[in-house]
């Protein structure tokens, strides 16, 4: 799936949530995938890729999902941690947690939609047609 699909979807992630200041996706090795805003870059990728880090430690054994929230004086920061990927948001302090974990997860389920159909469009041969499993 191209970066700016991900990129898009964490824009769209900040419209949704007016509360969102900032998000973005880490892959499983710890590399940025995407961030929203632009302006997102150097000490936050950093502490973003860390965050992640920290929850996957976090994570019992077997978990599929991790769902964090970590509170500071000036904001929040919620970590959703998945098989493949992890994505952190940064918000205001007075929000509510539940409502920023459901945009969160609709969002990371709208991206789970995308690659699985960018799997099906490459899995389909130029022709634009399925081959037939029977001759």
């Amino acid at each position: 799936m191209a970066a700016t699909t991900q990129e898009l979807a964490l824009r769209y992630l900040l419209e949704l949530s007016v509360d969102i200041h900032a998000a973005a996706l880490v892959d499983c090795d710890g590399s940025l995938i995407a961030a929203a805003p632009d302006s997102f870059g150097g000490g936050a990728a950093k502490l973003a890729r860390e965050l992640a880090a920290e929850a996957r430690a976090l994570a019992p054994e077997g978990a599929t999902t991790v769902e964090i929230d970590v509170s500071v004086e000036d904001g929040a920061a919620f970590i959703i941690c998945g098989a493949d990927h992890s994505m952190i948001c940064v918000t205001g302090r007075s929000v509510l947690p539940g409502l920023i974990f459901h945009d969160m997860h609709a969002v990371l389920t709208d991206l789970d939609r995308a690659a699985a159909q960018e799997a099906q469009r490459v899995a389909i041969p130029v022709t634009g047609h399925p081959r037939a499993a029977d001759g």
